[in-house]
């Protein structure tokens, strides 16, 4: 490439060709504008864009901090912000609950053994991540959907605003 390069600069040079110069200004205007005009644009898009995002950056200390490990056939949660007597973070594991073990007025598919518990009008952030494959983290009453992916760590935070039982969504992809 650098071989035709220079070999094309050579054999028209304005040297050789001081003609070929002469046309070399032919529609500068135009390609100016039509330059300069889509980089305007973007530019007035792009700063407002990034105002935008810089606003939505959440730098509200969370009251609680919740870590979600989503595994093959149940999820695990971890209370880091709570120690037990030995020093250790509190930590559980939640299964699905079988339809045998079901009683009346619970959900099949949506019941667990060990529920998740969060306090009423706190700043709460989740750190999601999955150890085997891709889950999906997902209560639509509060808002959330969080992908969770082995070797990384998703975050959001939110505020229950009211309290109750609110039910997710499990979504694996093996």
């Amino acid at each position: 490439m650098f071989w035709v390069f220079f070999s094309l600069i050579s054999t028209y040079g304005s040297e050789n060709h001081p003609i070929a110069h002469k046309y070399l200004t032919h529609g500068t205007v135009l390609e100016l504008i039509w330059t300069i005009t889509p980089a305007l644009i973007l530019m007035f898009v792009a700063f407002p864009s990034f105002r935008l995002l810089y606003l939505m950056d959440e730098v509200i200390s969370p009251t609680l901090t919740i870590k979600v490990i989503g595994h093959q056939w149940y999820w695990s949660y971890e209370y880091s912000d709570f120690l037990t007597d030995s020093g250790e973070s509190i930590d559980f594991d939640s299964y699905m609950l079988p339809e045998s073990d079901l009683e009346l007025g619970q959900f099949r598919l949506l019941d667990v053994d060990n529920k998740l518990f969060i306090p009423v009008d706190s700043n709460i952030r989740l750190i999601v991540t999955g150890s085997d494959v891709l889950h999906s983290f997902a209560v639509p009453s509060l808002g959330l959907k969080l992908d969770c992916v082995p070797g990384r760590l998703n975050q959001v935070s939110f505020i229950a605003e009211r309290s109750g039982t609110f039910y997710g969504l499990i979504e694996q992809w093996p």
